[in-house]
């Protein structure tokens, strides 16, 4: 074979290397510039997208403020009204009622041509005069028909805002003219523009043609809102925002928003400027971004290209000069091949793996130091040319002595056919040791034979898998494993026809003993439990622990039929009872447990494991709740129980966010029959079950840890009313008593919070009185006094509410700040029925005379009633026969009918 000389072919590698690197730096041009104009018909779309975005919400939110002020002259009846006609409060509130139905709008008012307010959302501002633009009036006037005006911008002078001023001219029937105006926010208007913005560097503008700014967002003059409005009426907002000249170009002109490279609106540097109109005033919504935001991503593409067209060039450099070096050098290159053989030869001789190396006839050829000390025994008869048939007879006898002359000779031959020569088996030594061999045929027909000791790593995979499908402490299957039994169980009873269960169980008190004895002891209690739930099934059935104190026992082959299935189940369930109802010795200690067990059946239908082991959960939790210590079976009305329940409390939190809750009244009077306060009541508005009582939904409430946030509700609205009633000559003796759940007095800030209420409503605290029950003041006698004593030092009241029905003891009466005890209903209502009764109300009177403490009656109902309970020195009741529980409205009305000027002690509760 002819060679070419080292000079032509060196010639032809550097030819080949320019050509590359030409290639590279042509092709890096071209991605740079390529990636460059993307980026730039990107960010255009981006403008375009929101300008477009930006009208939509525009338009809208403009056209229900249009809206909102043309419903002015229906609403308030002004073309039929003259000026002297229109009543100020009831427009005042027919005004604030539209208000509050606009999400832009918080202020409207009906002023004349002299900015006078004739009427306003806000009460306050009657006979005062609006402060708008100068000539904006003039300008709302100046259209012919009704049209909507637009002001430029101005500052708020009740909110010290920027504000947009839009305007409704109507003719009353006198024929003098009024505006319907509306004040919106520009920081409102600016949230609705900046909807989905998400372009880097984007500056936004709403503007008229003529270049007036009306609003406009930019990252360089945002505060910590990020949004800054840009009012132009005063040298203040002129300080704090840019000004944008006329507009370049005609965006109206065009359908779509129109684009082009200008300077930007605010910043004025090189930027995509994106414009379009929206249906009012000839105002247009802007979008620039700046060049350099929109290149930014570009940038760093570009070094990117560049650095790695460097690196490829760099690359071609490098193996160009390989290449070189391979040329010149080749002769160095055969004599490292020799040194590398020899270093080989080396490496075999101290790898940590046996190797022996067989010719095509399957001869010894070499082997290696740790095949012998693998083989010990091979030893003294290796040499090379020794057929690998003898040292397989050898091994045979070594490991397998007590196997027969054909078993060996079976697996001489298996070891020797050239399809066990080609993979990998694991090899049992006598010693014990496990041994993994690799067989690999040679090209010329021979084969490497590599040994390696894996003892330690086969011991280590079964540790693993221990501890991945069973449970250390109980060795008995965990979840993972019982999840895969328990489909196989179900795919088997498809195929099959026979029913299966599941019973999950769970130990009761079982936190009692880890908490007094310690959690050394539980775990040998577990641990216990599991050999006698092992015991109580068939070899085939699977018993499982979950975690914790909680089992699951898995029974197959049951039966045909779910009732006979069901029958195994249970006695399989009540041998499990019996089992764990036996003491269990513990140590020094003699313990006994007993289990809740809740079992469903399999066989029926498609389930899948994890809904069996949720039924089965369901049925344990209703043995607890029934009493424990017992075997209960899944039906679905456990489901639609827990169901309902998880709908009931959602829709009590749906409720407390929704504010769908409201205060009922009912009046507490004095023994001639005044008024001397009232009892709240809360009441429940459902959206479909309507007015819900609190006996429906308190005790839920409390179990959910709902009441906290409810009784907040309800002490946060009942001394907002107490606030109103202080203007009413007729309520301001009003005072209320708030019903305090346990939960809620037990709350470390619960004195706190009370203040704050207080605080932020402005009511008075000696009009307002907390009821508490016997059973929370008694659970933590020396945490009630205290909380007590501090909101008595504000002038809080107290009560004990159904007195007599508790624990009732004199020594907590004489220690605890109270003011009143009022008698509860159950002794009122035996009156004149049970003589023990009448002696108990007696009783609690005289107590409640001689501690100085009010008594109250509640649930009175009738005349004879009213007449014992005065004649044994009650002089304060409540209930049917003065009134009945009652809406705000209704119960001032009742207030309103009494004639008797109502002295100025009162009680309340809820």
């Amino acid at each position: 074979m002819m060679r070419l000389p080292v000079s032509r072919v060196n010639a032809s590698i550097l030819g080949a290397l320019a050509i590359f690197l030409g290639a590279i730096a042509m092709t890096a041009l071209g991605l740079i510039w390529q990636t460059r104009q993307n980026a730039l018909v990107d960010h255009e779309s981006q403008a375009v997208r929101f300008t477009s975005g930006a009208v939509a919400a525009l338009n809208r939110s403009f056209l229900g403020v249009d809206v909102l002020l043309a419903s002015m002259d229906e609403l308030l009846g002004l073309s039929q009204r003259g000026r002297n006609a229109i009543n100020p409060k009831t427009a005042n509130q027919l005004m604030s009622d539209a208000v509050q139905q606009s999400l832009l709008v918080r202020y409207v008012a009906l002023v004349d041509v002299q900015s006078r307010v004739i009427a306003s959302s806000r009460f306050a501002d009657e006979q005062t005069t609006l402060a708008l633009p100068r000539g904006f009036i003039e300008t709302a006037l100046g259209d012919v028909s009704s049209a909507l005006a637009i002001s430029g911008p101005a500052l708020s002078t009740s909110s010290e805002q920027g504000v947009l001023y839009l305007a409704r001219h109507f003719r009353l029937a006198d024929g003098s003219q009024v505006l319907a105006v509306a004040e919106l926010q520009i920081a409102m208007l600016t949230s609705v523009m900046v909807q989905g913005m998400d372009a880097g560097g984007l500056e936004i503008t709403l503007e008229r043609a003529t270049g007036q700014l009306m609003a406009s967002i930019a990252p360089k003059y945002t505060g910590s809102a990020g949004v800054t409005a840009s009012p132009t009426d005063s040298a203040a907002s002129r300080a704090t925002a840019p000004q944008a000249g006329p507009f370049p170009w005609d965006p109206a002109q065009s359908v779509a928003s129109s684009v082009q490279r200008l300077p930007a609106r605010l910043s004025g540097e090189p930027a995509i400027v994106a414009a379009q109109p929206i249906l009012y005033h000839e105002l247009l919504v802007t979008a620039s971004i700046p060049l350099r935001y929109a290149l930014q991503e570009w940038s760093n593409r570009r070094d990117l290209i560049v650095i790695i067209a460097l690196a490829f060039g760099l690359m071609t450099l490098i193996m160009g000069t390989l290449a070189l070096w391979y040329i010149t050098r080749v002769t160095q290159a055969r004599q490292a091949m020799a040194q590398s053989k020899n270093n080989l030869d080396q490496a075999l001789g101290s790898m940590a793996s046996g190797l022996m190396l067989l010719n095509a006839a399957d001869e010894v050829v070499t082997w290696n130091p740790r095949y012998v000390s693998l083989f010990p025994w091979a030893e003294a008869m290796l040499t090379v040319g020794l057929p690998f048939r003898t040292i397989l007879e050898e091994a045979a006898r070594q490991d397998m002595p007590q196997a027969s002359d054909e078993e060996r000779q079976e697996w001489i031959s298996q070891r020797l056919s050239w399809q066990s020569m080609q993979g990998a088996i694991d090899r049992q030594l006598a010693t014990g040791t496990t041994v993994h061999i690799t067989q690999r045929r040679t090209p010329d027909g021979g084969a490497v034979i590599v040994y390696e000791d894996v003892t330690a790593l086969r011991a280590a995979a079964a540790e693993i898998e221990q501890l991945a499908f069973f449970d250390p402490l109980t060795h008995l299957p965990n979840r993972r494993l019982l999840s895969d039994r328990l489909a196989r169980a179900l795919t088997a009873s498809s195929r099959s026809g026979q029913h299966g269960a599941v019973l999950f169980l769970d130990l009761d008190h079982f936190k009692t003993l880890n908490d007094t004895l310690g959690h050394d002891t539980g775990d040998r209690l577990l641990e216990r439990v599991a050999q006698r739930l092992t015991a109580c099934v068939r070899e085939q059935d699977t018993v499982a622990r979950l975690g914790g104190d909680e089992f699951v026992v898995m029974l197959e082959g049951l039966g045909k039929t779910s009732a006979e299935a069901q029958a195994h189940a249970r006695l399989v369930g009540e041998k499990i009872l019996s089992s764990l109802n036996q003491p269990f010795r513990l140590g020094v200690h003699l313990h006994s447990s007993t289990p809740s067990i809740g079992a469903t059946l399999f066989g029926d239908g498609q389930k899948d494991a994890g809904d069996l082991l949720k039924q089965a959960d369901i049925a344990m939790y209703q043995v607890k709740a029934t009493g424990r210590n017992a075997l209960s079976f899944f039906n679905t009305t456990m489901l639609a129980t827990i169901t309902n329940r998880a709908s009931a409390e959602s829709d009590l939190r749906t409720a407390l966010v929704l504010d769908q809750f409201e205060l009922y009244y009912q009046g507490q009077f004095a023994a001639d029959d005044r008024p001397v306060g009232a009892e709240a009541l809360i009441r429940w508005h459902h959206p479909l079950r309507g007015l819900v009582l609190p006996s429906d939904f308190i005790g839920l409430a409390e179990e959910t840890a709902l009441i906290v946030p409810l009784g907040h509700w309800v002490l946060d609205a009942a001394c907002k009313q107490l606030k109103r009633w202080e203007s009413s000559p007729r309520r301001a003796h009003m005072a209320l008593a708030v019903n305090v759940s346990a939960r809620q007095f037990r709350q470390a800030d619960f004195v706190s919070q009370v203040k704050s209420v207080l605080r932020t409503t402005a009511a008075n605290p000696k009009r307002l009185k907390l009821e508490l029950t016997e059973s929370l003041v008694l659970a933590n006698v020396q945490d009630t006094i205290e909380k007590m004593n501090a909101l008595k030092a504000i002038g809080v009241r107290f009560a004990i509410d159904d007195f007599g029905t508790g624990q009732s003891s004199l020594t907590y009466l004489t220690q605890l700040p109270l003011n009143q005890l009022k008698i509860d209903q159950s002794f009122v209502r035996n009156i004149g029925l049970q003589e023990a009764d009448a002696i108990i109300i007696d009783t609690i009177i005289g107590m409640a005379d001689s501690l100085g403490l009010e008594a109250m009656a509640e649930g009175v109902e009738t005349s004879e009633q009213r007449d014992f309970l005065y004649a044994h020195g009650c002089r304060l009741f409540q209930g049917y026969l003065f009134s009945r529980p009652a809406s705000l409205a209704e119960f001032e009305l009742q207030l309103d009918a009494i004639t008797v000027t109502p002295r100025a002690e009162v009680t309340f509760s809820i």
